[in-house]
């Protein structure tokens, strides 16, 4: 059995892992929040608010088709070092954007922003390669709950920004864009400084954890379609992907019904970090409980909680009490996202578990990019509680595979 502490080198590596995810987690509400209504208004149309979110997602699942190879053939710190680096300069381009009043312009912004947003998300499975089984939940929910951190201070800084900018009469939509080069550049050179890949270190676990058992890498890694056809993984992935587009479709379009309420950037700024402190606030105790109660478990929570996040913040969407739904919003995407990434390193060795979290990301990405911009139409027809209300019914689906999921103890599966 693995020592039930870390090992110093490994707390050490979680905590700039963790720092990636906080810079990733202050990054993409901007899309969500500034870009979405900068898409709506440059677009002229508000049925394509969505399209922002949804461009971004497209665009991840490209990069994350080549992100899958590099990380298996040469590690996870090249491939999330790049996603730190195009989010910034996505970003960048968002702000000229805005300032030019340019939509063309905007959409290549969102593209490049989009293509860093898919390998960035990757910092998660990279701490699944860094703990035995047994602790392997928790060190994916330790680094997916730093992005609390960024989720928090990112938009709060974000609409200082904004202060900022109208003290000096410069444009006041551009001015939350300039967060992410400063802190996508620091966790770049921090997530650089990690010594070991954690894909070698998955390989030779026993160096670190005294009595952990190394991972075995017998043969050819299996391809994508092996994999996929893994039971545990089906379930993993069809959670992760309609509770990604419950939540990214409701949340796509939410800023854009706050806005018509009279509410500015700031204060959508703060209902955007109530929906990110419930996608990574309790991340860690999610991991931990999903390492003794088991992947399942956390998965069906999931889903419930998801659902009844949907359901209220469309039904509340027009005044203040969508606050604690919109959390609810996040906290069950929190739990399948700590529990299925946990499955997916669980079923894979380390030359197989880049590609697997890939094809995951890609699934996920789809769905959410779907979603949202299938939101944005029924929205603009139909109104917020058709959103919700749809999404959540889609949600139900993702009950049949996990149901039928046989976990015998955490993290070990019969097919």
């Amino acid at each position: 059995m693995a020592t039930t502490t870390p090992p110093r080198r490994i707390s050490q590596w979680t905590l700039r892992l963790a720092a990636g995810q906080a810079a990733t987690s202050a990054a993409i509400p901007l899309n969500a929040s500034v870009g979405a209504v900068a898409t709506a208004h440059l677009s002229g149309h508000d049925g394509m608010a969505g399209t922002s979110v949804g461009l971004a997602l497209l665009s991840s699942v490209a990069a994350l088709w080549v992100a899958g190879r590099v990380s298996d053939r040469h590690g996870r710190l090249p491939v999330l070092m790049a996603g730190l680096a195009l989010l910034t300069v996505g970003a960048l381009i968002c702000a000229a954007s805005i300032v030019l009043k340019s939509y063309p312009l905007l959409m290549i912004g969102t593209i490049v922003f989009g293509c860093g947003q898919g390998p960035a998300m990757m910092h998660r499975a990279a701490a699944a390669d860094l703990y035995p089984v047994e602790q392997r939940a928790h060190g994916v929910g330790l680094v997916v709950s730093a992005g609390a951190i960024g989720s928090i201070i990112g938009p709060l800084l974000g609409s200082g920004l904004v202060l900022v900018a109208a003290a000096l009469s410069l444009n006041e939509s551009a001015a939350p864009w300039f967060l992410v080069p400063i802190t996508g550049l620091t966790a770049l050179v921090l997530v650089r400084g990690i010594a070991v890949d954690p894909r070698d270190v998955a390989r030779q676990l026993g160096d670190y954890f005294p009595g952990a058992v190394d991972e075995p890498e017998h043969g050819e890694p299996r391809t994508r379609r092996e994999l996929l056809q893994l039971s545990p993984a089906r379930a993993a992935i069809t959670a992760a992907a309609l509770i990604q587009a419950a939540m990214v479709g409701v949340m796509g379009v939410t800023a854009v019904v706050l806005n018509k309420q009279g509410m500015g950037p700031a204060v959508i700024g703060i209902f955007i970090s109530a929906h990110f402190l419930g996608m990574f606030g309790l991340a860690a105790p999610l991991g931990r409980l999903a390492d003794r109660a088991g992947r399942r478990r956390a998965l069906l929570a999931g889903i419930a909680v998801t659902g009844v996040g949907a359901v209220g913040t469309s039904l509340l969407g027009h005044s203040l009490l969508i606050l604690p739904f919109f959390f609810l919003l996040g906290l069950g995407w929190c739990a399948s996202w700590v529990a299925g990434t946990t499955i997916l390193a669980d079923v894979t060795t380390p030359r197989e578990r880049g590609r697997l979290t890939a094809s995951n990301d890609q699934i996920v990405a789809l769905c959410g990019a779907t979603a949202v911009i299938s939101a944005g139409f029924v929205l603009e027809r139909f109104g917020f509680p058709a959103v919700g209300i749809s999404l959540a019914a889609i949600l139900m689906i993702a009950l049949v595979p996990v149901l039928r999921l046989r976990e015998t103890s955490p993290g070990v599966y019969a097919e």
